[in-house]
């Protein structure tokens, strides 16, 4: 009996070592580095500071990717800071990498049928659609009215048909269903999901550019602590984006109109969870949008300008208001194949919240300067 279990373990690694020699496997990598300096600027009458930003870049990375005839897969980790449950907004430990935090950013595997593939596994979702080339927010300037995740990646179940593809995702509950206020609230973790989040998303490609259309749509109960009372929180995005290109020149240009976006999961930099009033549900909408210009001067240069806009409003008693603005420069030089350095120029107007009858804040600004550092290896 044992030589008959040692037989079939043996004959199971050897079939696993033939398998994979008969698939196409392309290792890849990408080391990069931040060198950026901040300076915040908060507003009112509070003083400003500086920070110096010096340490391996987030999404440096290691994965590799499979090809066997009609099946794909790819397996990819990253630097991220925090590990498995970082957020785009906390990767500023500089003592992450150093300390062995690493996160799974894909593993996927995809079977060509034909007429359709089907794919499951984490992997990007649809509403993701970056404009900007800007390093410093990892996403370009996605949480500045673009279309994109606050966790980038996710699990789902994915049909693609031609250019139509549909994605069904875990609902987003990240956040804690629902506020009582924009600043307080009575809210568990306790939230009820019966649906998956589920998304749709169109792709037209020629020489002239690409444009994309996406939506998407999620539900869930979330509960109240102080009262046990369960509340319905429904979300929904909206995005198109369109990429041109005019021999040297390109223009990038994207927009977003969204319900409860935090809720969603969006990144974004204003406030857009939705309200309890202490009856119903008081929905935040916003509305965003991101353009980026660029010019190839030659094959080790290309310069870019970007600007991106996010504004949210809540229907209360008094009108709630935030928005952002941001304003982008880079120059991408190539010094040798695989090998960039991008200095990077940026401007974050915080602009204002508003409350209508109680608040009126500035928020002051922020200004990002540095270089981006990039070594692609396979």
């Amino acid at each position: 009996m044992k030589k008959f279990i040692i037989f079939v373990a043996a004959f199971a690694m050897v079939g696993a070592f033939v398998a994979t020699a008969m698939a196409d496997v392309s290792l890849y990598g990408s080391a990069r580095f931040r060198t950026y300096y901040a300076d915040n600027d908060p507003g009112g009458n509070e003083s400003s500071s500086g920070d110096l930003e010096w340490r391996i870049g987030h999404l440096t990375r290691f994965g590799a990717s499979f090809k066997s005839d009609k099946v794909t897969g790819k397996f990819e980790m990253d630097a991220r800071a925090g590990g498995a449950g970082a957020t785009a907004d906390n990767d500023n430990d500089s003592n992450a990498s150093r300390l062995g935090n690493m996160r799974l950013r894909q593993l996927w595997g995809q079977n060509d049928l034909g007429s359709w593939k089907f794919l499951i596994g984490q992997n990007y979702p649809l509403y993701d659609a970056p404009v900007s080339g800007i390093n410093y927010y990892s996403g370009g300037f996605q949480k500045f009215g673009g279309i994109g995740y606050d966790v980038a990646r996710t699990s789902q179940m994915r049909f693609t048909m031609g250019n139509l593809r549909i994605a069904l995702l875990p609902a987003d509950t990240h956040v804690s269903g629902v506020a009582d206020s924009p600043t307080t609230s009575d809210f568990t973790d306790d939230n009820d999901v019966t649906l998956p989040k589920i998304e749709i998303r169109y792709d037209w490609k020629g020489d002239w550019g690409v444009l994309n259309f996406i939506g998407g749509y999620q539900t869930y109960d979330a509960v109240r602590d102080v009262d046990d009372k369960d509340v319905t929180i429904s979300s929904w995005v909206l995005g198109a984006r369109g990429k041109f290109n005019f021999g040297p020149a390109y223009l990038g240009l994207s927009a977003t109109y969204r319900q409860n976006g935090e809720n969603y999961g969006a990144w974004t930099d204003v406030y857009e969870e939705a309200v309890y009033d202490g009856n119903d549900v008081q929905d935040t909408t916003a509305m965003g949008a991101v353009a980026a210009l660029g010019w190839k001067i030659n094959d080790s240069n290309t310069l870019e300008g970007s600007i991106g806009y996010v504004k949210s409003e809540i229907d209360l008693p008094g009108t709630y208001e935030d928005k952002r603005v941001a304003y982008g420069l880079m120059w991408k030089y190539t010094v040798a194949p695989g090998f960039y350095i991008v200095p990077e120029l940026i401007y974050q107007d915080n602009t204002e919240t508003k409350i209508e009858g109680d608040l009126d804040e500035d928020n002051g600004d922020v200004t990002i300067f540095g270089v981006f550092w990039r070594i692609d290896f396979k």
